[in-house]
């Protein structure tokens, strides 16, 4: 094992390459604020692409707290555009409702701006030569709301969680390769993993520690109650009205000290206009994801800010491959070639999206463009010409075996601007070639229960076609393509099989594709330690899921949000997430 550094103030060890240790500050980095545009047809922003991680070699000095600053008012009013669907800080689904936990709840790790670890409630990460020994320094005198103190017995209890057998989180699908882990003291944790795993250090920073008392009392299953939410952030959770509102107020015993606000209060509210009427109205002071279409007029309003940041959310469509139609190689392609990916985004998106040319994200580690569909409705129609499709007197294609291609298609509303509207486009654009689709609609909590619903309820209900959008918060390919596209992450009810195939409740992959080629290469890539043959896989990787296209392949969103003017110290935290816990009114 890597031997201890002195430490230079609050700092953590972290792995530049396996067997070195570094160190980096505590810090934690400033969204972007958009200037105020000109132009009266189309908002113009500057678009930011995020960057794979970056790890600094030499030692920084940490930076010293500060005195918060003064508030002019103590209650922070935000509107979102999905409510909850779960307070379990293990078993999260989207960011934007993390963006809510985070407030209440801590890592043990955090990361900076450039997705450079950093510290939280660990201090120190060492790492041995052969990269499977993880040791965790904890900072010490951290009290949870109820008055209990951080140790590393409550750190194995979260882990007894996280990996129990007979209700794994989806949190442990992101924590491989762990083959055991144990407590060394008081405030040393101890985590070996069964065979290397390159990104597992980043991958500390996803694992929220919930107290003691919690997980005593409540076990796998948190209830629905903010009292049950019991962590060590510098809010508790005093209110969930369903559909309505999420209420924090401070907690003075925090850590890292009192800080400026004494009450958050995140409002639901799924239309775009409402939320934007709410904050001209002066209802709330944030809204996150304004309507794409009002970021110039916001703008340009006096007492409006609007700030952008960057995101890893990828948009695209999956295919569910228990519709025979769509294990045609030629139909998923057809699919791909029949929208105008170009135009979606100048009309849909005011260009504020990048469309992407690989299975995972601009900006993460192995990314570059591998192929690009171009829009081309003959091409499409070609496809599934060769397909054996032919157009019924209603022109819907049909089939000798597959019959008429009619099938419904699963979306949300209220996750992300444009969401209805792009569902509806793509509705369009398939019509052009025959398809016929039927869109299915709802909020979050109930698109989330249905992609992630059985084989049988899917294929009972006619669901072939999902709109997705995908965020992760590390830039790892790993992160994307197992989850996505991995034959062991396929989702359903535990001890179940489909198509001789273990279905797991922690899976994402909710089209059942499975390709062994493309898994094999990714097994290489999760214990490949060498940077150049990491790339290698990668591009492999790519190469394998872009032509055999279990998705349409879309766009990369960024993410803005319309503010009070005086609203200061809104901190970006990588993953879509904005820190409103130094936040204050100037």
């Amino acid at each position: 094992m890597v031997s201890s550094r002195k430490l230079v103030g609050i700092v953590i060890a972290i792995i530049v390459i396996i067997g070195a240790v570094v160190f980096i500050t505590t810090y934690r980095g400033a969204p972007q604020e958009v200037p105020k545009v000109t132009s009266p047809t189309s908002p113009v922003v500057t678009m930011t692409t995020p960057r794979p991680i970056t790890t600094p070699t030499t030692p920084t000095q940490p930076i010293t707290p500060a005195t918060p600053p003064v508030t002019t008012k103590d209650e922070l009013r935000v509107a979102i555009g999905t409510d909850l669907d779960t307070l379990d800080p293990h078993d999260q689904t989207t960011s934007l409702v993390d963006n809510v936990i985070m407030h209440v709840c801590e890592r043990l790790f955090d990361r900076d701006e450039k997705g450079n670890l950093v510290p939280m409630l660990a201090t120190k990460l060492e790492v041995s030569s052969d990269g499977l020994v993880y040791t965790i320094y904890l900072r010490q005198g951290v009290k949870f709301h109820n008055g209990e103190v951080l140790t590393a017995d409550t750190v194995k209890l979260n882990f007894d969680r996280i990996f129990n057998a007979t209700a794994k989180k989806r949190l442990s699908t992101y924590l491989p390769n762990v083959k055991s882990y144990r407590v060394v003291n008081e405030s040393v944790f101890e985590i070996t993993l069964s065979k290397p795993f390159s990104p597992f250090a980043m991958s500390l920073s996803l694992v929220y520690i919930v107290a003691k008392e919690a997980i005593i009392k409540y076990g796998d299953v948190l209830p629905r109650e903010p009292k049950a939410l019991i962590c060590t952030g510098a809010f508790r959770m005093v209110e969930w009205v369903k559909g309505t509102r999420v209420v924090l107020e401070r907690f003075d015993g925090y850590w890292e000290g009192i800080v400026p606000l004494k009450r958050i209060v995140f409002y639901i509210v799924p239309e775009e206009a409402t939320r934007e009427a709410m904050l001209l109205a002066g209802d709330v002071d944030l809204v996150f994801w304004p309507s794409l279409a009002s970021l110039q007029r916001l703008s340009q309003t006096p007492g409006i800010k609007i700030v952008q940041y960057p995101t890893y959310r990828y948009v695209m469509l999956h295919f569910n491959f228990d519709y025979p139609a769509f294990q045609d190689k030629r139909v998923r392609l057809a699919f791909n070639y029949a929208l105008d990916k170009e135009t979606i985004v100048s009309k849909i998106f005011y260009g504020t999206a990048t469309i992407v040319k690989s299975p995972w994200q601009i900006g993460m580690f192995g990314y570059s463009d591998v192929g690009y569909y171009k829009y081309d409705p003959e091409k499409a129609k070609q496809l599934l010409a060769e397909a054996g499709f032919k157009a019924g007197p209603d022109g819907v294609l049909t089939h000798p075996q597959y019959g008429k291609l009619s099938i419904k298609m699963v979306h949300m509303k209220g996750r992300f601007p444009g969401d209805v509207e792009l569902a509806q486009a793509v509705q369009g654009y398939l019509r052009n070639i025959g398809v016929e689709v039927e869109l299915v609609t709802g909020d979050w909590p109930w698109y989330i229960n249905t992609i992630y619903s059985s084989p049988a309820d899917k294929a009972k209900n006619g669901y072939w076609l999902f709109q997705r959008s995908w965020g992760p918060s590390i830039p790892d390919p790993y992160y994307t393509v197992f989850f996505l596209y991995s034959c062991n992450m396929w989702v359903g009810p535990a001890n179940m099989t489909h198509k001789g195939i273990n279905l797991t409740t922690a899976g994402r992959n909710i089209g059942y594709y499975c390709n062994p080629e493309f898994d094999k290469i990714l097994d290489q890539y999760i214990v490949e330690t060498n940077e150049a043959k990491r790339l290698e896989l990668a591009a492999a990787m790519a190469k394998i899921l872009w032509d055999d296209a279990p998705a349409v392949f879309l766009f990369q969103l960024n993410i803005f949000v319309a503010a009070k003017s005086n609203l200061e110290g809104l901190i970006f935290v990588p993953g879509e997430m904005i820190y409103l816990g130094k936040a204050y009114f100037k």
